[in-house]
């Protein structure tokens, strides 16, 4: 938890936390109405385009981040898209022993889009939940074919996103948490994984 705190707080200098207020056990909260619900739709609906910042530590450096072009769309008050992920950031993780074919395989998969379910949580700024749909993937391996899934965190401050309608600012963060193969874990993910989104201004 302390490194994905720490990748938040360098990735989102300047930016919304994406945190304040998003699973409050505060008695004062009182949920969403079916009205602000829509509002939060209205403001946030539709793709957006942007970039995802990720960790890509080096020999020198093992907080470096690097960042790639990526869209989302979303498109119901409990539905979002994000298009076109590079599955290559999702292996990059794997342990390079145990787990050197699956992620080989993984590195030059392309690109997969993650399908995910949302939930608003508040109107100003607005912010929703994020629950990422495990994305399949088949490969092949010197012991024949299998079905990678990927599964992320989800009902989970850290899986979430804020958008200011202020600022026009639009942060998201999803956390890679666990590889399955073949409907079994493995243990194949070195670590949880965090991917933080900004939409372009």
């Amino acid at each position: 938890m302390k490194v994905m705190k720490l990748f938040s707080v360098a990735c989102c200098v300047a930016a919304m936390s994406l945190t304040s207020c998003i699973g409050d056990d505060s008695s004062d909260y009182k949920p969403l109405t079916k009205n602000d619900i829509a509002m939060c739709l209205n403001a946030v609906r539709g793709t957006h385009q942007g970039k995802c910042i990720y960790l890509a530590p080096t020999a020198k450096d093992i907080n470096n981040t690097d960042s790639v072009d990526i869209s989302w769309t979303i498109t119901t008050d409990s539905t979002m898209t994000i298009h076109d992920f590079p599955v290559k950031l999702l292996a990059q993780n794997i342990d390079s022993i145990s787990g050197k074919e699956v992620r080989n395989a993984l590195l030059n998969a392309g690109e997969s889009d993650i399908e995910c379910y949302i939930g608003f949580t508040a109107l100003s700024p607005v912010q929703w939940l994020i629950n990422p749909k495990s994305p399949e993937i088949n490969i092949t391996t010197s012991d024949g074919n299998h079905k990678i899934q990927i599964a992320f965190w989800g009902n989970h401050s850290y899986s979430s996103g804020a958008y200011s309608t202020t600022t026009k600012e639009m942060s998201m963060e999803i956390i890679e948490g666990r590889i399955f193969m073949d409907g079994k874990t493995t243990s194949y993910l070195t670590k949880d994984t965090p991917f933080l989104f900004r939409k372009n201004k």
